[in-house]
Order: C-alpha cells, then structure tokens, then sequence
C-alpha cells in the first residue's frame, strides 16, 4: 500500500441537509466499490491501496457528485504518498480508539 488519502466531499448548493446527505451516500456507496478499505468518519472518508486506485477513486467522488445532481462540489484531500510503499495503515493509526465497538 503506497497510499492513503483522506477525502471530503461538500455539495455546495445542496439547500438541505438531507440532500447533502443523500449525495455524499452515493459518493461513498461510489467509493465501497473499489478495493481501497473506505474508513467513513463524520467528517471525511479514509481510502488506502495503490496510488493510481486511489487517483480514480478521487476524481470518481467529483463525478457522482456531479451526476446526483450537484451544481457545485467542494472537495478537500488529503493525500499520502510513498513510492516505496507501506504507508501507516488507518488500522494502525485508529483500531485501539475503536477497540469494543459493535
């Protein structure tokens, strides 16, 4: 795994909360379907694999987006990369914060 990247998807000109929700499922519903271990948070979603995987994945969230019907989409990222590979996993930074969850 040669990289990691944290994304977060805003529809600028959603006009509801349920609609803001409504596009950002169907990015992450977008985003399960690549193998790249998607860590939804309440604020961004974590993805982590191949660096050319996780690219598509990003441009991806801006195109299903686009078609669920947003004018305007906002997106942050943040990206790590190491050529050489194993970047520190989402596992390993956050699994003992969740240690017990159901």
């Amino acid at each position: 795994m040669e990289c990691s990247v944290a994304i977060q998807v805003l529809p600028m000109d959603a006009g509801s909360d349920e609609e803001t929700i409504r596009v950002v499922d169907a990015v992450i519903a977008e985003i399960e379907k690549y193998d790249v271990n998607p860590y939804v948070g309440p604020f961004e979603t974590a993805i982590e694999g191949d660096y050319d995987t996780c690219m598509e994945v990003l441009k991806r969230c801006q195109l299903v987006a686009a078609e669920a019907g947003c004018g305007q989409v906002m997106t942050y990222v943040k990206i790590n990369y190491k050529p050489s590979g194993d970047v520190l996993s989402t596992e390993r930074k956050v699994s003992k914060y969740h240690e017990g969850e159901k």
